[in-house]
């Protein structure tokens, strides 16, 4: 079979295409409306398309809540949880023209389930910021992940210390770091109280190693005399000798860089054998299990805080009042730190975007008093070292009660722990 002239096929095409557009003018109008048709139908589905992409892109912002859902943090994890839900509440569920969700994920006290968690959130790209944590360890775990994906992660409870050195400038906390409350409370010994005469209990953990080096360090250029420097086991027997030695010390002030076990133990070795002075904590004295372990004996002791909640200041007196009238109870410093922590995520986004790498930038502005976020607890931001600049607070122990020390607090700038 012989085969076909192409030009011939394509001669025949075209003779066919001029009949079409010179036959007759009812014939020409006919296909000028089919073809104004087709233009117009696709002009439609490009639009359409375009829509349901800006659709896409304009859904919700999801701001990740990591939290402990269940174990020996449950109440903890809750806590920060029904905080960052007031702020979104608060703000209408929206930032700017863009509803925001929130949603809650499980991350317990464990470096796999942490990283599985971490790995969920990385690869979701209606994640915009992750808020949370109450563990170090995940922390430091997760921090590669997110920095990566070009995460931020707020953090409002972890003060531990080597969390802060590897953040990469994508973590960001609201909490002050432990050797920073020491040497705050250094300050306070002699600026809020007027002594000068201290000692130094250590248990020797990397805790206690923490906060005695940086109180130490603090110690001498405020001029603050080291009476005694006593190191104890978390037992009662080393708690009596170093009640015995400071005894013979005589020191205004005693400085507890222990961690609950042990610093209890020397308060109710203390009380026991009448020490007298006043007696400084960390953070961790100041949790209502001590209290119970030492009752009485923890009478009048002074420890750092980040927040005083009832104390009659209208901002922290109108987030308690706000927190108890939507969920049936009152907070604590951690549904504070959750607080805080939503609100200025919700706050960067409105000025950012939800774009990650734009939020990072947004969050990596507030990097000096005239961009310091305004916390419950007063004005926040962030240093490239990992830190936040941050006020720091003094509560005492009455009747089993965290009430405001007098005073609650003195000027001290984080800066000068650090250097």
């Amino acid at each position: 079979m012989p085969k076909k002239n192409p030009g011939t096929f394509n001669s025949k095409l075209m003779k066919q295409h001029r009949w079409l557009f010179a036959a007759s003018p009812s014939l020409r109008v006919a296909a000028s409306v089919r073809t104004g048709l087709l233009l117009l139908l696709s002009v439609i589905l490009t639009f359409c398309a375009e829509k349901a992409e800006q659709r896409e892109e304009s859904g919700p912002v999801r701001i990740a809540v990591v939290v402990p859902t269940a174990g020996s943090l449950k109440e903890e994890g809750h806590m920060l949880q029904l905080g960052a839900l007031l702020a979104v509440h608060e703000a209408g569920g929206r930032v700017a023209d863009q509803s925001v969700e929130m949603v809650v994920y499980d991350s317990p006290c464990e470096v796999e389930g942490a990283l599985s968690t971490a790995r969920r959130l990385a690869a979701d790209p209606s994640v915009r910021v992750v808020v949370g944590y109450l563990c170090a360890e995940p922390l430091r775990a997760v921090l590669p992940i997110y920095q990566e994906a070009h995460l931020a992660l707020i953090n409002p409870t972890v003060s531990a210390e080597y969390i802060r050195t590897n953040g990469g400038h994508h973590l960001f906390p609201l909490l002050y770091g432990d050797g920073e409350q020491a040497a705050f409370l250094a300050a306070y010994i002699k600026i809020g109280l007027g002594l000068t005469r201290v000692a130094v209990i250590s248990d020797a953990s990397t805790y206690g190693n923490i906060l005695e080096t940086s109180f130490s360090a603090a110690a001498k250029p405020l001029g603050l005399e080291l009476v005694a420097k006593v190191s104890i086991k978390p037992n009662q027997t080393e708690a009596a000798r170093a009640v015995r030695l400071l005894q013979e010390a005589g020191p205004e002030a005693i400085f507890l860089a222990t961690t609950p076990k042990a610093g209890g133990l020397f308060l109710l070795e203390r009380h026991h054998q009448h020490l007298t002075g006043v007696v400084l904590g960390p953070d961790q004295l100041g949790e209502l299990e001590l209290y119970e372990m030492v009752g009485e004996a923890a009478e009048g002791l002074l420890v750092c805080q980040p927040i005083l909640l009832n104390t009659g200041n209208s901002g922290e007196g109108g987030f308690v009042h706000r927190f108890a009238l939507l969920h049936k109870r009152q907070p604590d410093w951690i549904a504070a730190g959750g607080y805080d922590a939503m609100r200025l995520a919700l706050e960067v986004l409105k000025r950012s975007g939800p774009e990650r790498e734009a939020f990072l930038d947004g969050l990596r502005a507030i990097s000096g008093p005239d961009t310091a976020f305004a916390s419950l607890s007063g004005p926040v931001y962030f240093k490239k070292d990992g830190t936040s600049q941050r006020p720091l607070y003094v509560g005492t122990i009455r009747q089993g009660r965290l009430r405001a020390a007098k005073p609650p607090t003195v000027p001290f700038p984080v800066a000068a722990s650090r250097k």
